[in-house]
């Protein structure tokens, strides 16, 4: 036993996960494969529908994982980050994994994960595959964790693989070109399963379908195969018109609102109907939609003032933030409080925030490697009129400040990083 692990303790357990940090990413499959030989190969015990691409991933698989527990199914879902709680990464039918368990398996596999030397994200895709099949899930939901081809969840053999909507991001890893990140999402393609594709550009498309052909994977282009229409939004929902196969869905209030959620919802319907399962009534789908719950995404945190929380933290993701609320609040100026991460490509990130017309907050990530402040305020100064712009004090001292200078009718948006939520969900949490 490691000295350092104490048996059955959560705390011991998940200092030792997070220690893996420290090898950094890693990309590749000789880990996690040998890994997973030695627990008896878990994800063969199971469906997997694998989701991979650059934005919309965790709606997608949330949207995918709620209609399937709609039909009565026992889905698994894994997703990264968290927000709080590593426990959120882990779920069966929305109950999160328990401390207990991740102690447990722990306790069994450690000796094995420092023996093949595995990141955190190996073994925590281990610790996932393992658990869905202790609890004999029918379907598991798996979020790649970054690119594809050499992603730790590429072990497993889907009955389904998506391609969500495919941006810059995570460059130093994936390629500098869009052809180049497109090639390694595409990665997750198996030879004689069908791979669901969002809404791309033509020259993403092109090389998306190039890709899927040499890997004898079917095409199937969500645009294609569902039709969504929306007819209403609020700041709460948005309400849309479906139609897909034979089957027509009037009124569906969708929890997720923006153009960019309608996208995610087209696409992961067009993977429920890749599924050809019976059991996918229009009444089931419905009632999925309307349950699904996914935190962190123009999430409200207050409504008087209206303050949003989003995870967005890259341009891709944040242009469409920024759409969306001008969409709801067209006559409205619109304060931003901003912290990324200190990879992320934020060149142009003013011209975005600059159309909300309001304050902009400029702060870092807690206990994280951040963009720092007066980096961010050179680029942004670019497009944004230096009044307008708000720096100093702490991170927490910062985001109150910004809530206590808007009025009861104005808003707030708090967007970056879903390594925020611990600073900011808190902080608003008497008003969720």
């Amino acid at each position: 036993m490691n000295p350092s692990l104490a048996p059955g303790n959560i705390e011991s357990s998940l200092n030792f996960l997070y220690s893996l940090n420290k090898k950094g990413i890693r990309l590749g499959l000789e880990r996690i494969r040998e890994l997973l030989n030695r627990l008896d190969d878990p994800q063969n015990a199971f469906a997997s529908i694998h989701v991979a691409g650059t934005n919309g991933k965790g709606s997608i698989c949330a949207v995918i994982a709620s209609v399937l527990e709609s039909a009565g199914f026992r889905v698994g879902l894994y997703t990264s980050p968290h927000l709080l709680r590593f426990n959120e990464r882990i779920r069966v039918n929305g109950a999160q994994i328990a401390d207990g368990e991740m102690a447990s398996f722990v306790e069994r596999s450690h000796r094995w994960i420092v023996e093949l030397d595995c990141t955190f994200f190996e073994a925590t895709t281990a610790l996932a595959l393992v658990y869905f099949r202790e609890k004999k899930v029918d379907y598991a939901v798996l979020e790649v964790g970054m690119g594809g081809r050499f992603d730790a969840t590429n072990v497993v053999t889907p009955v389904l693989s998506v391609i969500t909507p495919i941006g810059k991001d995570h460059q130093e890893f994936l390629g500098k070109s869009l052809r180049q990140i497109a090639m390694e999402k595409a990665g997750i393609a198996k030879q004689g399963v069908p791979c669901v594709v969002s809404k791309q550009p033509p020259s993403v498309l092109s090389i998306i379908k190039q890709n899927l052909e040499i890997n004898g994977a079917g095409f199937f282009y969500a645009p294609d195969l569902c039709k969504v229409r929306r007819t209403k939004m609020t700041a709460q929902e948005q309400t849309v018109n479906i139609r897909y196969d034979d089957l027509s869905l009037v009124g569906v209030r969708f929890p997720l609102i923006g153009d960019h959620q309608a996208l995610n919802l087209q696409t992961a319907l067009a993977a429920i109907a890749s599924l050809k399962n019976e059991c996918l009534t229009a009444e089931v789908i419905r009632r999925g939609i309307e349950s699904v719950i996914w935190p962190g995404r123009l999430q409200i945190l207050s409504n008087e003032p209206l303050v949003f929380y989003d995870v967005g933290h890259n341009l891709h993701g944040i242009r469409r933030v920024v759409r969306t609320l001008m969409q709801i609040f067209p006559q409205k100026k619109i304060d931003t409080f901003v912290a990324l991460g200190r990879t992320k490509n934020y060149r142009a990130l003013g011209e975005s925030l600059n159309r909300l017309g309001g304050k902009v907050y400029l702060s870092e990530i807690p206990c994280q490697d951040s963009v720092p402040v007066d980096e961010l305020k050179t680029d942004l100064v670019r497009h944004i009129p230096e009044g307008r712009i708000v720096t100093g004090g702490a991170p927490s001292e910062l985001l109150h400040e910004a809530a206590c200078q808007i009025r009861p009718d104005e808003v707030l948006l708090i967007i970056g990083s879903h390594y925020l939520a611990p600073l900011v969900l808190p902080i608003f949490k008497k008003n969720i």
